[in-house]
């Protein structure tokens, strides 16, 4: 629910003096931004963990889904920056106010009691407990620290006044200036022209004057505030007043502007901010961005904390091509129950020439103990939505939309599920089977006197819509039930798993659907066992660990895996929820060559496989890893997705060898092979090469192939891909990806970008093209600002670099570096 955290633990750097500049308004400062200028506002009343060790007080839109507590047992814990909490009734609790300067909410409390120490070059006592200091004066107490040309403090009125070269630090935070007098306890007082630094952010600015009325409320006039170093104060925030009340833990800004470059940006005659990590109503950061489906993208998020457990924020959108959207995103969570609405509705879209609008809906309900309700809804407009108004590749991508509702329910080793299951299907994508509705039970147990034990039965009603040629496919029933029980046998170097399935169905089709004439009810019983077993060998392996100067362990680890299934005719059944499972090393050494329950194969085979593996003796790390792999069928294979085949007969599968390669600091090859003997040939392979020689120093390669297959509906891979970030200056990097499809000669999708880092903000610009479902490209345009310490302006590239660049570190602002002798006080 929060924004995300930044850390804290930048040394203080001196700021140039920025009261002079002009303030001018310009556009709207989101809310977002302003609760790390808290500290520097707040002078040295505001303690710099409360503002810096939590997240911030407005949370951005895309949040982690609320998960429900399923047994309240203790008290929770308290709940992290901006989380939403079960309560209604209860007022989050206030946190201690200081004061004392430097003191803040969650810091140690002050002690009226502690004692005073004072030095100077000279001393003068008067009024009995008043002392004037001169001289490279000092005084400490209870943590705070008085330094000046002269001090002098009367212990009887608590009255503290330093002049000439005052330095006023408490906590990490540090205040310069020509004047001050306070009264230390009550907080009263005033300081002259303060430049101010927080140690801990690195932070630093500037004010005419900081006021302090009382322990909770203080007022600083002409103040600013940067992260950046005294020779580049590229971007600065000021205000012409603002008022902190700790109380109510709430700051008020009048006239505040954020420059960049010394360029208005963002500002506003007035605003409130929080002082602690709680959520608050206001404005987040807005999102820019430009795609060439929509034009320019611009969205001014605005945030409403309703409630502890209920939050609602609203995002007008405008595209430039289409017109404004708004949308809306509501959250909830209470005692056994959480949910999520979202939706969006865009009026008249000026290229489409109608409303578009999506929706979801999940909602999770504790029933009573053990039993868990929930609905998971969405929906969009139509076909074209997800190409046209979304905002990444992942959802322009998306041709199914689910709506599902159901319960569950579990006790001790029994599992108990009803749903209804629908889907949308945009075009061109086919529909997919419903289930309307299913109903399934498990039973699991392990070790039951040494068996592992699981019994699966189900009931489903399968519908289906219209194909986009209008054909309607077989409906019906489906029912079945599969017990299995297994013995491992595990020993220290060997391990032996026999195991016996059994499949029982039956089919009920309706006639109106089904094929004319066809039988509408059929059914069938199958057994099937099999021997899984395999040993572990290790040794010292001193050749390679002479070669590499590390101490290796090598390991031979041969596995037999063996399946007997009977042939039964499956050739009348439908196929409602299953397909041919992916040849691959997990499928190999399973009983079933399919996914779903609508095919059982007939098995005759023996899979054999040997692993061996290069281990650091001292550290554990996997090296190398080479893996061989290939099933012998006795008999052959008859039971097919379709139909049944009569001309079968013994054969070998394709040969599997896969490799990872990890024995060169910096480098990482992961490859794999799949080859026929029997035709010669490579029916898929791929390979991953990555160079790492450092951080944000990265090359990724990678190439696939596979021939055609009922898997990828027919079509061939033949796909080459290159990523890489690599620094181009010591403070400029670049980033690129591209992705090209060989068979169809063309580019799948292509990324540029360039990041600069800055000491206080780092700049980023990245232009992304891909290829759509249903149009052809799509190409999107990202800028975003980081002002460190601050908040992040702009469309947020990161995830999408995260996804499309493998090991991508985003850079991060380099603050000057300080003596450890900087503000020692």
């Amino acid at each position: 629910m929060t924004e995300q955290q930044r850390s804290p633990h930048h040394p203080a750097t001196r700021s140039p003096a920025l009261r002079g500049l002009p303030r001018r308004m310009r556009a709207a400062l989101p809310a977002s931004t302003l609760r790390p200028l808290v500290l520097a506002m707040a002078g040295l009343s505001v303690s710099v963990h409360a503002q810096y060790g939590a997240g911030s007080a407005i949370p951005n839109i895309d949040i982690a889904e609320p998960v429900v507590t399923q047994t309240p047992e203790p008290p929770p814990p308290a709940p992290e920056a901006g989380a939403l909490v079960p309560r209604l009734d209860e007022a989050p609790p206030k946190a201690a106010t200081s004061s004392a300067i430097g003191i803040a909410p969650g810091s140690t409390p002050s002690n009226p009691n502690a004692p005073a120490y004072v030095s100077g070059d000279s001393l003068t006592g008067f009024s009995e407990k008043g002392v004037a200091l001169e001289g490279n004066a000092e005084l400490r107490r209870d943590g705070a620290v008085v330094k000046g040309d002269k001090v002098t403090y009367d212990q009887d009125t608590d009255e503290a006044h330093a002049t000439g070269n005052v330095r006023l630090s408490k906590s990490g935070t540090l205040a310069v200036g020509p004047e001050a007098r306070l009264r230390v306890e009550a907080n009263e007082g005033y300081m002259l022209s303060p430049d101010y630094y927080f140690h801990q952010t690195g932070g630093a600015g500037s004010a005419e004057r900081i006021d302090f009325i009382d322990p909770d409320r203080s007022t600083m006039k002409k103040a600013s505030y940067t992260t950046c170093s005294p020779d580049n104060a590229d971007w600065y925030f000021s205000a012409n007043r603002i008022d902190i009340d700790n109380d109510r833990q709430v700051g008020t800004a009048y006239g505040g502007v954020l420059r960049f470059f010394n360029v208005p940006i963002a500002g506003a005659p007035a605003f409130s901010f929080p002082l602690n990590d709680e959520r608050r109503s206001g404005v987040l950061a807005p999102l820019m961005g430009y795609g060439s489906k929509s034009g320019l993208d611009l969205t001014v998020p605005y945030y409403f904390n309703l409630a502890p457990n209920r939050d609602l924020t609203l995002y007008p959108r405008l595209l430039s091509s289409r017109g404004v959207q708004l949308g809306g995103d509501y959250r909830y969570l209470g005692d056994g129950y959480s949910g999520r609405l979202r939706a969006e509705f865009l009026p008249d879209d000026r290229k489409a020439e109608r409303d578009r609008w999506a929706y979801s809906f999940q909602h999770t309900q504790r029933i009573i103990p053990g039993m868990t309700a929930y609905a998971n809804v969405s929906k969009v407009s139509d076909d074209q939505y997800p190409d046209d108004l979304t905002r990444s590749v992942s959802q322009s991508t998306l041709r199914q939309y689910t709506q599902e509702g159901g319960v569950i329910y579990n006790w001790q080793d029994f599992t108990f599920m009803a749903r209804v299951q629908k889907f949308q299907t945009l075009r061109p994508s086919e529909p997919s089977y419903e289930r309307e509705p299913q109903v399934n039970g498990r039973y699991t147990r392990y070790d039951f006197g040494g068996f592992d034990i699981s019994v699966e039965a189900d009931y489903t009603r399968f519908r289906i819509p219209l194909t986009s040629t209008g054909f309607q496919q077989p409906e019906g029933d489906r029912a079945f039930i599969q017990p299995v029980i297994s013995y491992p046998i595990i020993r220290p170097g060997w391990f032996v798993t026999p195991k016996v399935i059994f499949n029982a169905a039956q089919y009920n089709m309706d006639a109106g659907t089904n094929t004319t004439g066809a039988q509408t009810s059929f059914g069938r019983a199958i057994p099937t066992v099999s021997l899984d077993s395999g040993m572990v060998f290790d040794r010292a392996a001193p050749g390679v660990s002479k070669l590499f100067g590390v101490n290796y362990t090598q390991t031979l680890e041969p596995r037999l895996f063996y399946v007997y299934t009977p042939f039964r005719d499956q050739s009348q059944f439908p196929l409602f929820d299953t397909v041919q499972s992916d040849f691959g090393y997990g499928q190999i050494f399973s009983e079933n060559a399919f996914t779903g329950n609508d095919r059982i194969a007939d098995n005759n085979k023996l899979t054999a496989g040997v692993t061996t593996r290069l281990i650091e003796s001292d550290t554990g790390i996997e090296r190398f890893r080479g893996t061989l792999a290939q099933r012998v069928d006795f008999t052959g294979q008859r039971v097919q997705l379709t139909g049944t085949s009569t001309d079968t007969k013994p054969s070998y599968s394709d040969l599997l060898a896969a490799t990872t390669i990890q024995l060169f600091r910096g480098y990482y090859l992961d490859a794999g092979i799949q080859y026929s003997p029997e035709d010669n040939r490579v029916n898929y392979s791929n390979v991953a090469f990555a160079w790492r020689p450092e951080s944000r120093k990265l090359v990724n390669v990678g190439y696939r192939y596979r021939r055609p297959t009922s898997v990828t509906d027919n079509s061939a891979i033949d796909q080459f891909e290159l990523s890489s970030q690599w620094p181009i200056t010591r403070r400029t990097y670049g980033i690129g990806r591209v992705a090209f499809d060989q068979t169809a000669n063309q580019l799948v999708d292509a990324l540029a970008g360039i990041e600069y880092a800055a000491d206080c903000w780092v700049g980023r610009v990245v232009y992304q093209r891909f290829r759509n479902t249903t149009q052809g490209y799509t190409g999107r345009f990202f800028l975003q600002v980081e002002f460190r310490g601050l908040s992040k302006i702009g469309s947020n590239p990161l995830d999408m670099l995260r996804l499309n660049v493998p090991g991508y570190e985003p850079v991060t602002a380099r603050p000057v570096p300080t003596s450890q002798y900087d503000h020692y006080e």
